[in-house]
C-alpha cells in the first residue's frame, strides 16, 4: 500500500502508466456528482481509496496499448474521479475517456467558498467567480504574478481571500491511498469480483460487465468494434448501451442470454461470427422499427431487452430479415405487446432467457408462443380504460405516441404530419394538454389526486410543435369547436371525444373517462390489425359490454333494418325510423345504433333482414342496403362520419353503427312529405326541432344558420 498525490496520479495518466482495462465502462458522473467531489476535496474530506490491478498479463486497455514486456497498471476503482480531476486540471478528458458529457466549466466563488457550474447573469459582473480549470492550470503563483494587470476591485478580493484561494489550490497535494491487486495472485474474474465488491456504494459492475470483459480478454478489438456500431445506431436515434449490444451478441451467439457455462466455452471465432450477424439484424430490425412500427427512436420503448429476442430470430434467418410481412406484423405486435405489459419488468433475464429459446428453437413463426407468455402471464393482452389511468410518461403513454403516428394524422394547427414515413422519422413531436393546468387549478382540481389527473395520459395529445400562447392557456370549449368544424379527422385520429358537454373544465372527471374508453379502443384495433385475420373481430365478451342494458343519449336499439318482425314481413318504413335515428345522432354528439338489439337490449339477430334480400342473403348484403339507403337519404360525404361492424352474442349477429357528429346540419325527408325534416337526439328519443329553436341550435353547434 502506498500514498501518491494528485499531480503525480494525473502525470501516470499523462505518461500512459495507470491505463483502463476494456471491461471497464465509461465515464458516467452529471455535474452535481463533480460538484461535490470538489468540495469535498477542498475540504480535504475523504474521498475514498484508489485500486490498481498490476497485472504482467497483456490486457486490453482503452485508448492506450498495456505492456506487452513488463507490468500494466490498470485502473479498477477511480476513473469517476481521476477522470474528473483530470478535465480541470487538463482541460480535456484523458485518452481512455468514453462517455456521453464531461464537466470541465466548474467555477469557485472566492468570497462563499461556493462551487458552481458557469452561469453567466450570475459570474458576469462578479470577480469573486474564478475558473477552476484556469486557476489550477497556472497555480496559485501564476495567478499572483499576473494581478498586477488586474482591475482594481479584482486586487482586492484576491487579497482578501488569499487563504481560501490557497486551499483550492492545495487540492493537488491531496494524497490518495494506492491500493493494488496483482495477477500473480488473481486472475481476471477474481479481480472484477473484488472490485465489484469494494464499488457496491458506487456504480456497480454488472453481469454484462464481466461478460464484456471476458469476450475482450479473447478478442480484444471487440470493444473498438462495439463502439463504431453503438455510434451508427446513435446516428439513426437508436444509440444502444453496450449492455443491450453485449446482450444481443451473446444470444446470437449462443441462443442464450446467461454468461456461463456455454458462453464461457464459446470461442472468439464464433463470437466473430455471431457479431456480423446480429449487426446486419439489428440493422434490419431498425428500419423495419421507424419504416412499419413508427417508432424512430429508443425513447418510444420503456424497456429495450425487447429488441433482443427480435434481433435472435433475425439473425438466423438466411438474409437477416423477416420471412414474410405476415411474420413481421406478428412481431410488431408482440413488440408493442411486451412493452405495454411489461414483459421484462421485474425478473426480466429470466423472462428475456425463455423468449429467446422460443426465438432460438428454429420454429418460422414463434409469436403465437411469444405472446401466449405474455397472456398467461397477465391474464388477458387487450387494453382495458382503466389500465389507462398512468401518466403520459408511462408505457402506455409512449404507446399512445406510436399510435397517434400509426393513424398518418397531422397536426391539428399546422397541418403537418405527425410522422414522415417516407423518412421514417418524426416531425418533432410534443405533448400537448387538453385541458391546461390552470384551467383546471381554477375550477378547483387543486387537490393530490387532482395532480395525478391533471398529468393523466388521457389529458395528453400529440402535436408536432407548442400550439400558441392563447390555445395553450385555453380550456377546450374554447378552441376544439373550431378543430371539430375543420380537423375533425385528426380529433378522432388522436381519440378525442366529440361531445362538446365534456370540453367543459367542471366535466373534466368525465372527459378523462371517456377518452379513456377511445384510446383503449384504439389500441385494441390497431394491435388486433396486426394479427391473424381472426382477431380482428371483437370477441363476444367485448361486445357484450358495448351493449349498455338501456337506450340513452348516445345508445338507440333497433330489433331489425327492414324486416317487420311483429307483422312477419318486409316494411320499408322500418328504414326510415333507422334513417331518422343516425340523423339525429349526427346532429348531436353522435352515439351508437345497434341493429338486432331489441328494446331490452337482448340480441335477437339479423336472420329476418337477410332473408329479406333477393340475392345476398348474408352480412354483406346487409351491409350493401344499409349504406345504400344512408348515401341516399343522407349523403355519401357523411359515411365518413360513420362505422358499419358486425358482432355474435349467443350466436345471433348484430349490426354495430358507430356515428361521430356531423360536420354539417343533417336533414332528412320524410316520405310522403314535402319538406325537410331536422332530427336530434335529446335523452333516449329522437324528436324533430323547427323554427328558431332550429336556428339557434344550428348557431350555437356549427357556428352557422342552414
Amino acid at each position: 500500500m502506498e500514498t501518491k498525490k494528485i499531480q503525480e496520479l494525473l502525470n501516470q495518466i499523462d505518461r500512459k502508466e495507470i491505463l483502463l482495462p476494456e471491461f471497464q465502462r465509461g465515464y458516467v458522473w452529471n455535474g452535481d456528482q463533480v460538484r461535490d467531489f470538489m468540495h469535498s476535496l477542498y475540504r480535504d474530506h475523504p474521498t475514498g481509496h484508489i485500486l490498481i490491478w498490476n497485472t504482467y498479463k497483456p490486457m486490453p486497455a482503452r485508448g492506450a496499448a498495456a505492456e506487452r514486456n513488463g507490468r500494466s497498471l490498470m485502473l479498477l476503482d477511480g476513473q469517476q474521479r481521476l477522470t474528473t480531476l483530470y478535465v480541470l486540471f487538463r482541460g480535456k478528458a484523458p485518452d481512455f475517456y468514453e462517455g456521453k458529457k464531461f464537466f470541465p466549466n466548474l467555477y469557485f466563488n472566492m468570497e462563499t467558498e461556493k462551487f458552481r457550474f458557469h452561469q453567466k447573469p450570475l459570474m458576469a459582473k462578479d470577480p469573486a467567480w474564478i475558473n477552476v480549470h484556469e486557476f489550477l492550470s497556472e497555480t496559485l503563483d501564476g495567478l499572483l504574478d499576473r494581478m498586477k494587470r488586474l482591475k482594481t476591485n479584482h486586487q482586492a478580493i484576491i487579497q482578501t481571500n488569499l487563504k481560501k484561494l490557497s486551499r483550492l489550490n492545495q487540492i493537488r497535494e491531496y494524497e490518495y491511498t494506492i491500493d493494488q491487486v496483482s495477477d500473480d495472485k488473481f486472475d481476471l474474474e477474481e479481480v472484477v469480483e473484488i472490485f465489484d465488491r469494494i464499488n457496491r456504494a458506487g456504480t456497480q459492475l454488472k453481469n454484462t460487465d464481466l461478460a464484456l470483459a471476458h469476450i475482450c480478454s479473447i478478442w480484444p478489438k471487440v470493444r473498438n468494434e462495439m463502439r463504431v456500431f453503438q455510434e451508427e445506431m446513435e446516428g439513426q436515434n437508436f444509440g444502444v448501451e453496450f449492455r443491450l449490444i453485449v446482450r444481443c451478441l451473446v444470444a446470437v451467439a449462443t441462443g442464450s442470454v446467461r454468461f456461463e457455462g456455454k458462453f464461457l466455452e464459446t470461442p472468439a471465432s464464433t463470437l466473430q461470427t455471431a457479431w456480423e450477424k446480429m449487426q446486419a439484424a439489428f440493422r434490419h430490425l431498425v428500419g423495419v422499427l421507424r419504416r412499419d412500427a413508427f417508432i424512430d427512436s429508443l425513447a418510444d420503448l420503456k424497456t429495450h431487452n425487447v429488441l433482443v429476442p427480435v434481433t435472435v430470430y433475425l439473425a438466423r434467418q438466411s438474409d437477416k430479415s423477416f420471412p414474410n410481412d405476415e411474420i413481421k406484423s406478428s412481431f410488431i405486435r408482440w413488440i408493442y405487446l411486451a412493452v405495454i405489459w411489461g414483459r421484462y419488468s421485474g425478473s426480466s433475464e429470466t423472462r428475456l432467457q425463455q423468449d429467446v429459446a422460443l426465438v432460438a428453437g428454429g420454429d418460422t413463426d414463434p409469436t403465437k408462443e411469444l405472446e401466449a407468455a405474455i397472456l398467461r402471464e397477465r391474464g388477458r393482452i387487450k387494453v382495458k380504460a382503466d389500465d389507462l389511468k398512468v401518466p403520459a410518461y408511462s408505457a402506455f403513454g409512449r404507446f399512445s405516441y406510436v399510435l397517434a403516428r400509426a393513424s398518418g394524422t397531422c397536426d391539428w394547427f399546422t397541418g403537418k404530419r405527425l410522422y414522415d414515413r417516407t423518412g421514417a422519422k418524426r416531425n418533432g413531436l410534443i405533448r400537448h394538454c387538453i385541458f391546461p393546468k390552470n384551467v383546471l387549478e381554477q375550477a378547483g382540481f387543486k387537490s393530490a389526486d387532482a395532480s395525478k389527473q391533471i398529468n393523466e395520459l388521457a389529458n395528453h395529445a400529440v402535436l408536432t410543435r407548442k400550439a400558441d400562447r392563447t390555445t395553450a392557456a385555453a380550456p377546450p370549449n374554447k378552441y376544439l369547436p373550431k378543430l371539430r368544424r375543420e380537423q375533425r379527422d385528426a380529433l378522432n385520429a388522436q381519440s378525442i371525444p366529440l361531445n362538446s358537454r365534456l370540453w367543459r373544465p367542471e366535466r373534466y372527471p368525465e372527459f378523462l373517462a371517456e377518452r379513456r374508453k377511445l384510446l383503449a379502443k384504439a389500441m385494441n384495433e390497431y394491435i388486433a390489425s396486426l394479427g391473424p385475420k381472426d382477431e380482428k373481430e371483437a370477441d363476444e365478451a367485448d361486445v357484450r359490454s358495448l351493449v349498455p342494458a338501456d337506450e340513452n343519449d348516445r345508445t338507440e336499439f333497433k330489433s331489425s333494418l327492414r324486416w317487420d318482425i311483429r307483422e312477419n314481413r318486409l316494411n320499408q318504413d322500418l328504414e326510415k325510423m333507422v334513417i331518422k335515428t343516425l340523423a339525429g345522432f349526427l346532429n348531436a354528439e353522435g352515439g351508437t345504433l345497434f341493429i338486432g338489439v331489441n328494446d331490452d337490449g337482448k340480441a335477437i339477430g339479423l336472420a329476418g333482414d337477410y332473408d329479406s334480400f333477393s340475392k345476398k342473403k348474408n352480412r354483406d348484403g346487409f351491409e350493401l342496403h344499409l349504406w345504400s339507403i344512408i348515401n341516399r337519404d343522407l349523403g355519401a360525404d357523411l359515411s365518413r362520419c360513420l362505422a358499419v361492424q358486425f358482432h355474435k352474442i349467443d350466436g345471433r349477429e348484430i349490426c354495430r353503427v358507430s356515428i361521430d357528429p356531423s360536420p354539417r346540419p343533417v336533414f332528412v325527408k320524410p316520405k310522403k312529405q314535402d319538406h325537410e325534416v331536422f332530427y336530434l337526439r335529446t335523452g333516449n328519443a329522437t324528436n324533430p326541432l323547427q323554427g328558431s329553436k332550429l336556428v339557434e341550435y344550428i348557431e350555437r353547434h356549427w357556428g352557422q344558420t342552414s
